[in-house]
């Protein structure tokens, strides 16, 4: 019962990141653009020395500066989430479970894409898909060599 506690946890946690990814896919490009220069100018006024003395006018050319990166930086971490939380679910049914969760990563971020292309001021790229499948690779990884250190460590 607990192991069965654990996989619909997993999933739920999959499906969860799935619709972030999604819900933030839909945002039309003035109101992605806008969450992100707020985030980012949030982000500035902790780590930027005296940005938070600019004015606005003066803040917005820095922030521009920085948001391509940091959009850039979204897309890596959240793919990267997924990527973790896919082959965490997905080494719960079986122990090759590294290519599976690649390629669902992948082919969701390659439906992301597409999704984008419908969304107004948006558009659907392909380096976006290599940068989000990246991502998913590395937290697949990570949880491959989480496992496989897990496994000596009990073999020990």
């Amino acid at each position: 019962m607990k192991r069965i506690i654990i996989i619909i946890l997993l999933w739920a946690l999959v499906f969860s990141c799935m619709v972030l990814i999604f819900t933030m896919s839909s945002e039309p490009a003035v109101v992605s653009s806008e969450t992100s220069g707020n985030t980012l100018r949030a982000i500035l006024k902790i780590v930027y020395p005296g940005f938070r003395d600019l004015e606005e006018s003066e803040q917005q050319p820095i922030i521009d500066k920085y948001q391509h990166f940091i959009r850039k930086t979204a897309h890596f971490t959240v793919y990267t989430l997924l990527g973790i939380l896919v082959s965490l679910a997905m080494a719960q049914h079986t122990k090759s479970f590294l290519l599976p969760s690649y390629l669902i990563g992948t082919l969701y971020a390659v439906s992301d894409e597409i999704h984008q292309l419908y969304v107004p001021g948006r558009s659907g790229q392909i380096s976006d898909v290599l940068l989000d499948s990246a991502g998913v690779l590395l937290g697949c990884l990570l949880i491959f060599i989480l496992y496989k250190l897990i496994k000596k460590k009990r073999a020990n």
